[in-house]
């Protein structure tokens, strides 16, 4: 049964309209889906990602990681990435561990990956880095009490999220079907699940909510890891700190942007992470917020700009172009140098 039809079934089954959670579940994370079939990322694929446009950003990353290691752990511990794509990031940040070699004998890499064609890239990566210490894990669970260093880049942007409003009273945007038009559409319900309302009125500011319990409960999970296990954990992602005042829902296809029911299970999902709310969780779990700051300061006070000007060193003009096109689609505010945060967290 292919995935439209299986949402379709779904709205029959219940013989109401799915919440939008439910529908990006089903598109993304469903067998033979977006996320556990497709090669979504590339020029060939329908983004593009920071470390795929340049290995600057995966270096400063792996300088970053490095450094914590040698300063707090300096032992055993786990290389933990959440959905490491084709693994460049990844890539990248090993390349510049390799430098010390106690570092990488201390490593035991964990590759939180759902996608089985993305694993054979990543594996195939890894073979050529000569690394054998790692391992490839479906979901977070990690058995080992090590302290830890889990890092993510673009991960959390992807998990299903709920769409709320508010009128007189709160709303949800849910997925229905007309059969007569064969069409998906929205429409509103109210909510009357009073957990919900409750939540909404205690963590909301503003009249429009977009909330991924799935987000909630992942990132809770490895903070609580972290508290009883020691670490740090690095958040790479789009998002924003201060109320919304639009829905940041949205698809992409083929590098442009669709509507969420066109090219159902072939297409992108994804929203705008609550960093907020993400170092409220944090903060539950008594760990430290180490730093928030947007992408282009990160990437400028631990080192980029020295970083360009060494790789441009002795190259011809054309070269010289291309990196420095790589470091302003990175770094400057209308690219992803603003609306990218990262977020950092320490036991």
């Amino acid at each position: 049964m292919d995935l439209k039809k299986k949402i379709i079934k779904n709205i029959k089954k219940k013989n109401k309209a799915i919440s939008i959670n439910k529908f990006i579940s089903l598109s993304l994370f469903e067998n033979n889906s977006y996320y556990k079939s497709k090669l979504p990322i590339g020029s060939y694929g329908d983004f593009i990602t920071s470390p795929e446009i340049s290995q600057m950003f995966g270096e400063i990353i792996g300088a970053y990681i490095l450094n914590y290691w040698t300063k707090y752990i300096g032992s055993k511990f786990n290389l933990i990435e959440l959905g490491p794509g084709k693994g460049t990031l990844m890539e990248d940040i090993l390349r510049v561990t390799k430098l010390d070699d106690r570092f990488i004998k201390s490593a035991n890499i964990k590759l939180i990956e759902k996608n089985r064609n993305l694993i054979e890239l990543q594996k195939n990566k890894i073979k050529l880095l000569k690394i054998k210490n790692a391992k490839w894990l479906s979901d977070f669970k990690i058995d080992t009490k090590l302290p830890s260093i889990i890092y993510s880049n673009e991960f959390f942007d992807c998990l299903p999220v709920r769409l709320f409003h508010k009128q007189k009273s709160w709303k949800e945007k849910t997925v229905d079907f007309n059969q007569k038009d064969k069409i998906f559409f929205l429409k509103d319900e109210k909510v009357r699940e009073k957990k919900i309302i409750e939540y909404l009125e205690i963590n909301n500011h503003s009249k429009i909510a977009e909330i991924s319990f799935d987000r909630i409960k992942y990132f809770n999970k490895i903070c609580n890891f972290i508290y009883k296990n020691k670490g740090l954990i690095i958040t790479i992602d789009y998002g924003y700190e201060k109320p919304l005042k639009n829905f940041t829902l949205q698809s992409v296809y083929s590098h442009k942007k669709t509507h969420i029911f066109d090219n159902i299970g072939q297409q992108d999902i994804s929203s705008y992470v609550n960093f907020r709310e993400l170092i409220d969780i944090a903060k539950k779990n008594n760990l430290k917020i180490l730093s928030l700051t947007n992408q282009k300061d990160f990437l400028i006070s631990h080192g980029i700009i020295e970083r360009k000007k060494i790789l441009m060193k002795n190259l011809p003009n054309k070269k010289k172009v291309i990196i420095e096109n790589q470091f302003n689609r990175l770094t400057k505010n209308d690219k992803m140098g603003r609306d990218f945060k990262f977020l950092i967290i320490s036991s």
